[in-house]
């Protein structure tokens, strides 16, 4: 009798400690705004997988209105300075195998990371190069700096989530251009001016 009654105590205090314990986890999580990676995958179809990407950017046959990824890279790369200065091969590839227009890209870049020049702090320390807000609710998301905007792994894996995101939530909706975005993007008439005129510059371009 007496060894049931200690084995209940036993299990009543381990509870109460692992409660607690618990607790404390999320109470120390909560305040220093530390966001937790389970690993668990994501389950987006839409997504391509790591291989996908591997096989966009080993593709010679892309083309975009009569042009070759290759030549769009080249000009693309001339546009940007920066941290941006080679991944005109990636903005041209994953762009033309999305559908999208890899000259749009490469313009909303410049236009919201100032890439043509000095890169923002955001693109820099973040990875951010489209601004792209922090969602608390998602685990596979990470503050930058514990603040409102989304922390990427890598250049890479922002642009490819950049080129996603205006598939998905402009092009599937039939906007595939600055002066039909720019509502949608919570964006002004300045904003698409700035963007048509990149685009034009860039295309332009040697």
């Amino acid at each position: 009798m007496k060894r049931k009654v200690v084995l209940i105590i036993l299990v009543i205090l381990v509870n109460v400690l692992w409660i607690n314990a618990i607790n404390m986890t999320n109470s120390f999580v909560s305040r220093h705004d530390i966001v937790i990676n389970t690993g668990t995958k994501n389950n987006n179809n839409k997504n391509p997988n790591i291989m996908d990407d591997i096989d966009v950017l080993l593709r010679t046959d892309l083309v975009y209105e009569g042009e070759s990824a290759d030549v769009i890279a080249r000009k693309i790369n001339n546009a940007f300075g920066s941290e941006m200065k080679d991944y005109g091969n990636l903005i041209s590839k994953y762009s033309i195998a999305n559908g999208v227009n890899p000259y749009l890209v490469a313009s909303m870049i410049i236009v919201e990371t100032g890439c043509d020049n000095k890169c923002s702090v955001l693109v820099k320390k973040c990875n951010n190069v489209y601004e792209a807000l922090y969602d608390k609710e998602s685990i596979n998301q990470a503050s930058c700096f514990g603040g409102y905007y989304q922390k990427f792994a890598s250049i890479d894996d922002s642009i490819k989530s950049f080129i996603k995101y205006i598939k998905f939530n402009f092009y599937d909706k039939e906007l595939t251009t600055p002066n039909s975005i720019y509502k949608s993007f919570k964006k002004d008439v300045r904003w698409a001016f700035l963007v048509n005129f990149n685009m034009e510059k860039i295309k332009n371009s040697n």
